[in-house]
């Protein structure tokens, strides 16, 4: 009887030494998040954050892995891809002020219509540079309003009521279109599962 309590206790013993093995001398104990380690899907976010109708006219843009911009939805079909890049490159980036180094990822949708306020983006900031994307996006609603003020009043009001926020989970986005306040509710609520 003596045997087996020994016995037993040694075995109870080594399954504790085989767990506490198992472990890493960094851990919190909380179990380890497949978010944190697998980046978020912006493009994948905007596209279910707005209308099937804007899905149908905007493309999503975003730089691909081998650092060529690439774009999704809309009339991005309609695009050899390094025509695709040279217009991401010079007409939309430079609208959006977002310089390289600027954002570690990025998905945006613009229009490049004059009649027509319309800018989505979600940029997660590189590593100390979160003041100057939210100042690069305040830009470029700033230059919508000015250039909407006294020609359409209708896309002016969209202007007016663009927002830059940055969220909880450190991305910034910006939302200027119709019914911004349902699309940036949907985009919170995406940014922070």
């Amino acid at each position: 009887m003596k045997l087996k309590r020994i016995f037993a206790a040694l075995l109870a013993g080594a399954a504790l030494l085989a767990l506490v093995g198992c472990g890493t001398s960094g851990s919190t104990g909380k179990p380890a998040s497949s978010a944190a380690s697998t980046p978020k899907d912006y493009t994948q976010i905007l596209h279910d954050a707005r209308s099937a109708e804007d899905n149908e006219y905007y493309m999503i843009f975003t730089k691909g892995a081998d650092g060529k911009y690439t774009a999704q939805y809309g009339y991005s079909k309609d695009y050899e891809a390094d025509q695709l890049h040279d217009e991401i490159a010079n007409m939309m980036m430079p609208m959006l002020n977002l310089e390289d180094g600027m954002a570690e990822d990025f998905a945006a949708s613009l229009s490049t219509m004059m009649v027509q306020s319309y800018g989505l983006a979600i940029v997660k900031p590189a590593e100390g540079r979160t003041q100057d994307v939210v100042d690069a996006l305040n830009a470029y609603v700033e230059s919508e309003q000015q250039s909407m003020e006294h020609y359409l009043e209708d896309q002016y009001q969209i202007a007016k009521n663009a927002k830059v926020e940055t969220l909880p989970s450190g991305e910034v986005v910006l939302v200027c279109c119709e019914d911004s306040d349902t699309v940036l509710a949907n985009l919170k609520k995406a940014l922070a599962a």
